[in-house]
């Protein structure tokens, strides 16, 4: 989803808003030290996941933040939820389920 997190980045830039994006290849171990650096600095966190929001990638942001007492922070998800995910092809169920691009700009 990094390329996501890119072209969502590009759309926001259309709009003069400036997006930090940070490639998060593992859960373990979470590069806590970089992603704290940028929660500081923005106050806002949007995570994108190919992948359940539940135990993923959202829910360790969510974690660190409340580990580290950080207060006023702006957060949003894109992921999938924790139900059964409908088939089809890729591309369908990303803008159904609000993971392409168009959508995640369109619900920031």
């Amino acid at each position: 989803m990094v390329g996501r997190a890119i072209e969502v980045e590009k759309e926001l830039e259309k709009e003069q808003i400036k997006a930090e994006v940070i490639n998060i290849r593992f859960l373990k171990p979470l590069d806590e030290t970089t992603i704290l650096k940028s929660i500081q600095k923005t106050k806002k966190v949007i995570t994108i996941e190919d992948n359940i929001l539940t135990g993923g990638l959202a829910s360790h942001i969510e974690h660190l933040i409340v580990k580290n007492e950080l207060e006023n922070i702006k957060f949003k998800s894109f992921g999938w939820k924790d139900s059964f995910v409908q088939h089809g092809k890729v591309e369908e169920l990303e803008k159904l389920y609000g993971l392409d691009v168009e959508s995640i700009v369109k619900n920031l």
